[in-house]
């Protein structure tokens, strides 16, 4: 038996990446799992090869409203009543290039996924877990609305949207408290899936090449890891209880650090050249 046994999971944005990592662990440990993600085949697919009955895959865009409705009666009637533990993972990956050529459009993208997809779940599920009186929110921000390295210059709507979603997980921990409903957040560091900056994906003027994203950031800070490990730091966390769980390696002494810098993001890049001395 395990803290997972028998317990139900929604994870957004599951197909691949870390959302995939982290269903086929929980799937090993018991519980049952439901991907949604907005490649409803992708969800099918992952769902398929995941421990057969257990996991069942859903299509989802999570900016509109029908379709998170959709899922909630879905996942509700498959699950037979509410959810146990929710997993906001899906994102808009960023479009990368000189933060002031980026249209107001690619703007109000990144937040309506990334910041109001998220509350839309939450406004969805969270009903039924403060009637039971137990249930656990997960919300995926990123390590760089941690430690905001340089690259970030390169991808204003992204970061913006995943500083809303850190900000708003510390907002919804103060407002749950003593529902019996928990509130997580979770950092993932440079990760090795197809949505990470610098990778496939489609630029706007000024977009930078993969050497950019270095400069200036601490050489342990570009060391991507494996969407598997990442998977496992998160699992590995939240079966500690933890409200902040970061995938990348030594983000504490270093966000200590930029505390005493008085959080000036230029603390950073003073740092990684005197480290690289």
């Amino acid at each position: 038996m395990t803290r997972y046994d028998g317990k139900v999971v929604l994870i957004t944005g599951a197909a691949r990446g870390i959302g995939l990592g982290t269903a086929r662990r929980l799937t090993e440990l018991g519980a049952r799992v439901f991907i949604a993600d907005l490649d409803r085949a992708g969800a099918e697919a992952a769902a398929a090869g995941l421990a057969g009955g257990t996991v069942l895959g859903f299509g989802c865009d999570v900016s509109k409203d029908s379709d998170v409705q959709a899922l909630r009666e879905a996942v509700l009637a498959a699950a037979s009543g509410g959810i146990d533990m929710l997993i906001n993972n899906a994102a808009k990956p960023p479009i990368t290039g000189s933060i002031a050529l980026v249209g107001i459009d690619q703007w109000r993208d990144a937040l309506d996924v990334n910041v109001l997809g998220y509350v839309r779940m939450i406004n969805a599920f969270l009903p039924e877990m403060l009637a039971r009186g137990s249930g656990h929110i997960i919300n995926t921000s990123s390590g760089l609305a941690l430690l905001p390295d340089p690259p970030i210059r390169f991808m204003g709507p992204y970061i913006a949207s995943k500083g809303a979603q850190l900000s708003m997980s510390h907002a919804f921990a103060h407002a749950l408290a003593g529902t019996g409903v928990a509130v997580s957040v979770f950092c993932p560091g440079i990760t090795a899936t197809s949505d990470e900056p610098g990778g496939d994906l489609p630029p706007i003027p000024g977009a930078p090449g993969p050497a950019d994203f270095a400069i200036g950031v601490p050489h342990r800070r570009t060391i991507r890891v494996s969407a598997e490990h990442a998977a496992g730091v998160l699992i590995d966390g939240l079966a500690r209880g933890d409200y902040l769980i970061c995938s990348q390696d030594g983000y504490l002494p270093d966000l200590i650090n930029f505390a005493r810098a008085n959080f000036d993001p230029r603390s950073i890049v003073r740092a990684a050249e005197a480290e690289a001395v």
